[in-house]
Order: C-alpha cells, then structure tokens, then sequence
C-alpha cells in the first residue's frame, strides 16, 4: 500500500461544496477523519465525491413516435410496440407524480433467442429518450463482485454511472436468466463463489425493483448509497424457463418471437449490409447486393427466428466479393446477383420440411420450441408385425411413451368413427418419432399431430404435407391449450405451413403474430380432435 501525504484540506473543500444527501456526507466525512495516508482510500474518497449526485429531470419519452418507429422501422408486432410503451408510461408516471414513494418498480425484460433484436430496441429506446446507454453482460460476469464492487474496484452498475456522468441512464443488463453461467463449479476451491452466484440474480432483481431499495443501491467500493430510481433498466433472457417464477413477478416480460422473411430482408438491406461495410470501411456504393440474392441468403439458407445466421452468410458474401475483386485488381463497384451465392456459400439448406415430409402416410409436421426459438420437425409413425405394442420416443432418445399415453388411447377409443381397422393396433406394433422439446411440459403440445400421424399411418391416408395441428388434447378428443404458439406459427411459416390447426382457447395468440404470416397461412381454431384430423387427411 502507498503511502502518501493526505489532503484533508482539499477533500474537505470538495466534499463541502458537493451537494450528497446527508447519510452519504456524514459517512464521507467520517472516513476522510480515519485516512491513513493510503493512496487507495484517498482515491476511493475521491471518486465518490465525483460520482454525479446533482438530480436530473426525468426524460420524456414521445410515446406516439416510439411506437410508431417500433412497428415500422423494427418489424416489431402492435402487441409488443404496446408493451413497451406500457412500461414507459408507467414509468414516466412513477417518477414524476411520486419519485419517493415505495412500492415494487418492474423491470422491463425483452426475452427471446439470439439474432431477434433484443439489445437492438433497447439501444433505440435509448436513442429514442435521449439518454447514454450502458451495456452489462450478466453471462460474462467472473464473480459476483464484478456486478456489486469489491475494495479494488466498483461493480459494473456504478461503473457505468461512474464512466458516463450522469444518474439518468439506461442499463442494458444482458443475459440474465444465464448471469454466471460460465462460472466454474466442479471443484471444491470454486464452490463457495458458485454459491453465492445462486443467490445473485435474486439480490440484483431486489435491489433494482424495489423503489425504497433502488434509492439506496450501495456498491462495495464507494461504500455509501447511491440513487438508481432514475435509472431506466431493460434486460434481456434469452430463455424464460431458466427464471424462476419469483423472479419472473418482477419483471415486465416482453417476448420476441422473430421475424418473418420479409422482415429479414429489410434488415439485411437497411441495416446489417450498411454496418458491415461501414466496418471494412468500404464505400457504400462500392458493394451492392441485389433484393433477389438477399430474398434468396434469407429464403433457401436460414432458418433461424433472428437474424444472426443471415449475418454470417452475408460476411461471407461480402468479403469473398471483394477478395475477388483484389485479386482481379479491379477497383470499380461489384454487384452480387442470386448466381453469385453458390460459389461463396454453397447450396442452399433451408429447401422447406414439406418438401421432404412429402405425401407419406404416417408423416405430418410437429412444431416445437427450443432455446434457439421456434422449431418445426417430423412426427413419423411405423409399424411392424407384433403384437400391439406401442412405443413414442423423441428425437433426442427420450421414451415418452407414457407421457403421450392419452394418443393411443383416444386412437383405439374412436376405431370406427376414425376409419381404423382393430387389426392394425391387435397385429402390429407402432412406434412414432416426435420432436424434442425444451420448453417444459411442451410434449403435450404434439397430441394432436401425433393421433394425426397414428391415422394416417392405419388408414394408408397420406397427411396434407403443408399442414401442421398445435395443441394438446383429453382422452375424450377435446383440444388443450398449447404453449409457444407465436414460436411454432413462426417456425411453421419458414418450412413452408400453409395450413394451421390450433385449439380454440389459443385464438387471442393469433392476435400477436405478424400480419404477413395471417396473408400466408389459414388458421383453424378447433374444439375436437377429430375436426384436426379431418383437416390433415382430407
């Protein structure tokens, strides 16, 4: 530790003419009383007097323009441009008509896989209200004390209100259903901080949602509290299901589902190809990409809900143009035509699920929702000779049999009023393959196109192959309520769906798709199960 004269004199100046609420000016002057010459207490001294303690007013959001810039300029549906202003307004109205009062203050939280532009609307509404932005990666983060600050340092919070000046900012806080997720935990040296990492996410949601305690945040390292209430935090999740449900009461939880292609292609034109020729610092004039090869990178080689994937494709496009034009030395502009892709990133990937389903009996779409979004698979039947036997597993190997043992069952319930020889379920053992599900107690979801599969596969009928049916359903044939739909629609869209069956009570879901995909697919609220089956084997 260095030791090095004090100067009580100027930190007493300075600390007398900053305007710190009292509590914080009585610890600071009692710690400038106990210096011990150190060059590190002074600093910490130091630093806390120059954090920004002036209040400043509260920035008004122009509620009408944001939205409106959302829907048009983000692709993002009417429901979530609704709920986003929904916690701006009331946020605007907590701070102004009662900045002290208690009470809990929601956090906003924009959930969603990678690549749908999650941190893209909180920079813009950032941009929007006027105010700097901080970025905090929460999966990132080493320890705890890199988020509340330790005696070496302050935690990333205060940092950024540190760095940027000013007490009203917004705080981006990425990640945060996975924050310490890389920390290790397998041996017993790493054991005490991977437990308090259990416990981090719940004291960072306490500490920023509780208005009393927001006031009052206190970093390790200033060691005095300071006011966060102006702070406008926005988080993201990747996936909701790795948050608690306490958890999950303290944040205003906005879900992005995706975009559609069109969508894609207009972000890959206005705003992906401009940023990364600004990066290589090429001209903007000097590449063009033309609308049919972006419709092209989008339609035939991603699959993705965001736009991560098509990223990456467009790099490669972009820098193998301008490799081949070094090579040729030719310096004039390069336009890159649809015939132009093969070469740079092969053949396309994404030749659509129906195309491959074909008209197979015991074949139809399953749709469900995984970590990366939206997923649309194959649910295949087979049978054997045997002896009645029946066996459903999933694409990653799980026996699910007893989970979707309601399938057969209503199966052999209905034999005549399904067109179903006895026979075929006496002789025979079935097996059906679905896809596999991350979201919990998803399985359900796949009841109805696995019976539609089961009579396909017993009636020698083909399945419409550009059909899919959501929903879950009873041992009487009555449909449930589905989970992830907006996900699955999407997912469904992009391997070529044109036709939807889903349960009544997930109507109000269609509410929240977007309006091309209402253009692209017919959708078919249904009560029975019998009514699904009818549609996909007509």
């Amino acid at each position: 530790m260095t030791e090095v004269p004090v100067n009580t004199t100027e930190l007493a100046a300075r600390l007398a003419a900053t305007a710190v609420p009292d509590d914080v000016a009585a610890t600071l002057r009692r710690r400038l009383d106990g210096l011990d010459g150190s060059l590190e207490g002074q600093d910490r001294l130091g630093r806390a007097l120059d954090l920004p303690w002036a209040a400043s007013g509260v920035a008004r959001p122009r509620i009408g323009e944001l939205h409106e810039h959302l829907v048009d300029d983000l692709a993002a549906t009417e429901e979530v441009a609704d709920l986003l202003c929904d916690h701006l307004v009331v946020r605007e109205h907590q701070l102004t008509s009662a900045p002290d009062s208690a009470g809990p203050r929601a956090l906003l939280c924009l959930v969603g896989p990678p690549g749908v532009g999650k941190s893209h609307i909180a920079r813009e509404i950032a941009e929007h209200i006027g105010l700097p932005l901080a970025t905090i990666r929460l999966d990132r983060l080493g320890s705890p004390d890199e988020l509340f600050g330790n005696g070496q340092a302050p935690g990333e919070i205060m940092a950024a209100i540190e760095g940027l000046g000013q007490s009203e900012i917004v705080l981006l806080l990425e990640e945060i259903d996975a924050i310490g997720g890389g920390w290790p935990t397998a041996s017993t040296q790493n054991q005490a901080i991977s437990d308090r990492w259990a416990a981090t996410r719940a004291t960072l949601l306490a500490s920023l949602t509780d208005a009393a305690a927001r006031r009052k945040f206190q970093d390790q390292f200033f060691g005095v509290p300071f006011d966060l209430s102006r702070v406008l935090v926005i988080t993201t999740a990747r996936w909701l299901p790795d948050i608690p449900p306490l958890e999950r009461g303290r944040l205003d939880i906005v879900e992005l589902g995706g975009y559609v292609d069109d969508d894609k292609v207009a972000i890959a034109r206005d705003s992906l190809a401009p940023a990364m020729l600004r990066e290589y610092n090429v001209a903007a004039d000097d590449i063009a990409i033309e609308d049919d090869a972006l419709a092209a990178l989008v339609r035939s080689y991603t699959v993705e809900p965001g736009v991560d994937e098509l990223d990456g494709l467009l790099r490669q496009v972009v820098r193998r143009a301008l490799t081949r034009r070094a090579v040729r030395g030719e310096s004039g502009p390069v336009s890159i035509a649809i015939e132009d892709l093969g070469a740079t990133v092969g053949r396309p990937t994404r030749l659509g699920l129906h195309r491959r389903r074909r008209e197979t009996p015991g074949m139809t779409a399953g749709a469900v929702v995984r970590r990366s979004g939206g997923v649309l698979g194959h649910i295949e039947a087979v049978q054997m000779p045997g002896a009645g036997r029946i066996r459903i597993l999933d694409t990653a190997g799980a026996d699910l049999t007893g989970r979707y043992a309601i399938v057969p069952s209503y199966v052999r319930s209905r034999l005549s009023d399904l067109g179903v020889s006895a026979r075929s379920l006496e002789e025979f053992d079935t097996d059906l393959l679905v896809p596999a599900s991350d979201l919990p107690g998803d399985e359900g979801s796949l009841a109805i196109a696995a019976a539609i599969a089961m009579v396909s596969l017993m009636r020698d009928r083909a399945a419409d192959p550009e059909f899919l049916a959501i929903g879950g359903m009873t041992a009487h044939g009555h449909v449930r309520r589905a989970q992830g739909v907006q996900a699955k629609i999407l997912a469904a869209h992009r391997g070529g769906i044109r036709r939807i069956v889903l349960p009544r009570q997930n109507e109000h879901d269609l509410d929240s798709i977007p309006e091309p995909l209402h253009d692209a697919i017919t959708f078919i609220p249904i009560d029975e199960v019998g009514q699904g089956i009818n549609v996909a084997l007509r």
